[in-house]
């Protein structure tokens, strides 16, 4: 699942506020009104759902307008009515059927369907690069019975569909306004939703106004703000000063080094959370040295992570211990399992048994930033220990997912961030090959992982879940096809005016809820 690289921008907490760690008292009270300004990183790259794999931005973005079947539960596990008042699922657990929620309106003020909803679904899950489109190996149709039903019809039991449905992929938009000969025009320009804002003015890559949606269903969720402003702002250093200067009231991932500081200016809080993001390294199977097992082993051995954040990002990240992101009960990720510890003599043992002459010569593909220069630099002395010299190619960010993406690469960094809850999509992504995009790049083929990966995602009972799940992480830990590095800090620096500001692991933020003081 590749996104473009915001380290910040990132599954499954559930959509709770997150109070992170903030410095001084607490802003006023909050006051009906008013413009939000919130700095991203970087510009929107499609906000159509049933294409983008933008959770840096375009995702964050639409959650403003558009809306879900249901959502996370935020009083315990499982998953709410949203745009459907309530569902039930069949005692063989093949059809869902939703009950849509009785006086919804779009934005324009027109009535929501259930075709409506059929009509969504069915476009978010046909594109063959849509985030949803393995789901089409699993339903078998998705029917509107009655102007107010929706019924999905699963050839085989799937037990994360709701995961999916309540996924910023799964967005409901009208049927009525839009054909696919216009669907660049409406989804950015005129996107139409049932969500508390709309979508007024942009200036393509620099800034995007949305406004209240006066239509919005849900009045115990009426949002306060009049409007927001979203700014995009490439610079670190620049999006940390306007909010400081009061040119904006949120800003995304300030500099690491300044963070401390941040935290002792009264004039702002810092707001921090562990996301569900991991920085990653992938390996080209397909290229030498690292068709062989024993090297890849070598390699992710030979890396001192707690080096990388420590130089790199001043601490805000912990070193990654397993493959998945979480949060564990929602991803089954498990790191007390410990799969890629520092044993540079155990990695110098790997590199004899391997037969490999060394020293032997890597690129290694690396993009711009504080954290990627430590990468590289720990990486250069770490490998060259054991008998590979790593060879820079920098590139900006884009440039280098494009090679992985190409299979144009012998070892680039990039990362991993869920956008739901299904624990499924991540291990899938990165061990089959038939699921999507040859194992994440890497041209990695393993059967008997396939198939023990098959069974962990489509287990019922928890308890046997999280046991196949554990041999999952175990054996790809021991295949290295990818290395995990760390799971950064998601870090924002706001305005002591912002009241109602809350950020769920996925970098996903409740628009409705937030809102400036007096």
């Amino acid at each position: 699942m590749h996104r473009s690289r915001v380290l910040t921008a990132i599954a499954a907490c559930l959509l709770v506020l997150v109070a992170g760690c903030s410095s001084g008292g607490q802003p006023q009270s909050p006051v009906r009104g008013g413009n939000l300004v919130f700095d991203f990183a970087t510009a929107p790259l499609d906000l159509d759902p049933s294409t983008s794999g933008d959770n840096a931005t375009s995702m964050q973005m639409w959650n403003a307008w558009f809306e879900y079947l249901v959502q996370p539960n935020i009083k315990g596990p499982g998953y709410a009515p949203m745009l459907a008042a309530s569902y039930t699922i069949s005692a063989d657990q093949l059809v869902y059927t939703f009950r849509i929620r009785p006086g919804v309106q779009f934005s324009d003020g027109r009535r929501l369907t259930a075709s409506d909803v059929v009509f969504s679904l069915k476009r978010n899950i046909r594109p063959s690069i849509s985030l949803l489109n393995f789901l089409n190996g699993y339903i078998a149709a998705i029917t509107a019975p009655s102007p107010n039903t929706v019924q999905i019809t699963l050839r085989r039991p799937w037990p994360n569909l709701l995961a999916d449905l309540a996924s910023p992929t799964a967005a409901i938009y009208p049927q009525h306004t839009f054909s696919d000969k216009t669907a660049d025009s409406f989804f950015t320009q005129h996107p139409i939703g049932t969500g508390p804002f709309v979508l007024v003015s942009q200036v393509p890559n620099t800034t995007y106004v949305v406004a209240r949606n006066p239509h919005y269903w849900d009045k115990a969720r009426a949002p306060r703000l009049a409007k927001i402003t979203f700014q995009i702002v490439t610079d670190d250093t620049a999006r940390a000063t306007a909010v400081l200067g009061g040119q904006a009231d949120v800003a995304l991932s300030p500099p690491a080094n300044q963070v401390p500081s941040l935290g002792r200016n009264p004039s702002v809080r810092v707001n921090m959370i562990t996301s569900s993001i991991v920085e990653i390294i992938c390996l080209n199977l397909a290229r030498a040295p690292f068709s062989q097992q024993q090297v890849r082993q070598a390699v992710s051995l030979a890396l001192n992570r707690p080096a990388i954040i420590r130089s790199g990002l001043f601490g805000y990240a912990v070193p990654a211990t397993a493959f998945l992101v979480g949060p564990a009960q929602d991803t089954f990720q498990n790191t007390s399992l410990n799969l890629y510890p520092h044993n540079l003599t155990r990695a110098k043992q790997l590199m004899r048994q391997s037969g490999i002459r060394t020293p032997v010569t890597v690129p290694f593909e690396v993009s711009t930033g504080q954290a990627q220069d430590a990468i590289l630099t720990v990486a250069q002395a770490n490998l060259a220990q054991i008998g590979i010299r790593l060879t820079p190619v920098r590139k900006d960010s884009a440039s280098v997912d494009n090679d992985i993406i190409g299979e144009k690469y012998t070892m680039a960094t990039t990362f991993w961030g869920n956008i739901s809850s299904d624990p499924s999509v991540q291990p899938l992504f990165a061990i089959d090959p038939a699921y999507c995009c040859n194992a994440y790049f890497t041209g990695l083929r393993d059967p008997s992982l396939v198939s023990l990966t098959r069974r962990a995602v489509t287990a019922s009972q928890r308890s046997q879940a999280q046991r196949l799940y554990d041999q999952v992480q175990t054996q790809f830990a021991a295949q290295a096809s990818v290395i995990p590095l760390y799971y950064p800090k998601l870090i924002h620096v706001l305005s002591r005016r912002v009241t109602g500001f809350n950020v769920n692991a996925y970098g996903f933020y409740d628009w409705a809820k937030m809102a400036l003081s007096g």
